[in-house]
């Protein structure tokens, strides 16, 4: 589901909005614009409201009624409306309407200048991204930062080149410090949102094959996750995983310092890592200065080392080194909804929710937190196709399915696409397997096959709608009062 965009305060003068965007003034009215949308039906009296275009709506068709709602001001692309609403806009007085040559890069643009107006010696920018555990890593980072000073960051999935835009226009002065998840899906998307970002710190999770259709696989991901360690000017701050080679050649184009983290030799390492199943886990962290304990409140080693990429980014941005204390207090307020959320049904049935998204290397996480949170119980997974993979979907589902295997699953379900070669690999490998034709028919599986006592993984892409096959579950075996805590993978 998407996330809605957000309400800001964002304001631009006429002058100032035309020369962020080097736009064209042809109408120009003396009213401030005192936020920024893309909704002509969220514009309201002040708004500057700018014409995207999109694969199926044009928003050009509503600058005439969002200007006549109130709003002060209009980016608009060349010849783009008519003569007639050009003269309706006429008549409107007040009114303000800049032409640019590109509205998306526009968007960018006063993404830019509103960031530039909120920087100070003291404040600071964190950018995202990754193939697997990006909103984990944002989230943890937040909460770290945000036992350190004021901290604004990504809401939901807006981490595209329209929502990261709005995410920076929430910025407000009081904030110190801006936490930003870039997402990619095409050539060149990194490189632009961080073009205008211009983060202080960055973050590259890993690198897989995920979104890897139309950028060259995985080198070709490599290179556009590395858009964030290119923004970077001297003085900035590369934290750089270093136990994936990909993640470490994505910074070799880097001008900022490079701070390494991860499981093997490096600066931030997690050094040790005891599971408490449902509960998560108890980790030892050395960093350049000290060794520290906490508890993390999510299952998974996966999330272990996402905290310690976070930990890494706070003290290189902050130069605060938080106590322990104060770090699990920040912790125990993280929940990531649909990202590995672990909660116990009636029958004693858990449930590892992690349907937002899925790609191989979050695939493989999933399986091994089920794993850990199963303990004796009989595993269970119920799975969408995996997205966006381009000439390796294939190759990657089967190798899904060795995967379901050696995780020791009992009971595989498919929800259709391209998962049924995952399952067909799991079944020569001896497990039960329910090759469903839609999720909704593996729903109904799920409902009618998990038994009392079970541990149940139900993951798959966006689009396969997999949350529904969670909500079938939830309805089959209502909550008991005692839920087990919030995870991620």
């Amino acid at each position: 589901m998407a996330t809605p965009i957000p309400i800001n305060r964002a304001r631009f003068a006429v002058d100032d909005a035309a020369a962020a965007t080097r736009g064209m003034i042809v109408k120009r009215g003396g009213a401030e614009a005192t936020s920024v949308t893309t909704d002509s039906r969220a514009v309201t009296t002040g708004s500057l409201f700018v014409a995207l275009r999109g694969e199926k709506i044009d928003a050009h068709a509503f600058v005439v009624s969002a200007l006549e709602k109130g709003a002060a001001i209009a980016v608009i692309e060349r010849s783009r409306i008519s003569a007639e609403e050009y003269a309706r806009v006429g008549r409107l007085d007040g009114a303000t309407v800049i032409e640019v040559d590109d509205a998306l890069v526009a968007l960018g643009d006063l993404a830019r200048a509103h960031l530039e107006r909120w920087r100070a010696p003291d404040k600071r920018v964190l950018a995202i991204t990754g193939s697997a555990g990006k909103t984990t890593t944002k989230e943890l980072a937040a909460t770290l930062f945000g036992a350190v000073g004021p901290t604004h960051f990504t809401a939901g999935n807006l981490n595209n080149r329209v929502g990261v835009p709005f995410v920076v226009f929430g910025l407000e002065s009081a904030h110190r410090y801006a936490v930003l998840e870039m997402g990619m899906s095409l050539r060149g998307e990194l490189d632009a949102i961080a073009s205008f970002a211009r983060p202080d710190v960055s973050i590259v999770t890993n690198v897989g094959v995920a979104h890897a259709e139309g950028v060259g696989g995985r080198e070709g991901v490599m290179h556009e996750k590395g858009a964030v360690y290119r923004a970077l000017a001297e003085g900035g701050i590369a934290i750089v995983n270093a136990d994936d080679a990909f993640a470490t050649r994505a910074a070799e184009g880097t001008r900022g310092r490079v701070v390494t983290f991860g499981v093997g030799s490096a600066a931030y390492r997690l050094v040790r890592r005891e599971a408490r199943g449902d509960a998560g886990s108890r980790v030892v962290i050395a960093t350049p200065a000290r060794e520290l304990e906490v508890t993390l409140p999510l299952p998974g080693e996966a999330a272990a080392i996402d905290l310690v990429a976070a930990l890494a980014a706070q003290e290189a941005a902050t130069g605060v080194s938080l106590s322990p204390d104060r770090i699990e207090a920040a912790l125990a307020a993280v929940r990531l909804p649909g990202r590995a959320t672990v909660s116990r049904l009636g029958g004693d049935v858990v449930i590892l929710d992690d349907t937002y998204n899925a790609n191989p290397a979050s695939m493989r996480a999933a399986l091994a937190t089920l794993a850990e949170i199963a303990g004796g119980r009989r595993r269970v997974v119920v799975l969408g196709e995996m997205k966006e993979l381009g000439d390796h979907a294939e190759r990657e589902h089967d190798a899904l399915g060795d995967a379901v295997a050696e995780a020791g699953v009992a009971l595989a379900i498919g929800c259709g696409g391209l998962i049924g070669r995952a399952l067909d690999r799991a079944a020569a490998r001896g497990i039960e397997v329910v090759a469903a034709p839609s999720t909704e028919a593996a729903a109904a599986e799920a409902k009618a096959r998990v038994r009392p006592s079970d541990a149940v993984l139900v993951k798959g892409s966006r689009s396969v709608g997999a949350e529904r096959v969670v909500a079938a579950l939830t309805e089959a075996w209502p909550k008991s009062a005692k839920s087990a805590s919030s995870g991620t993978a």
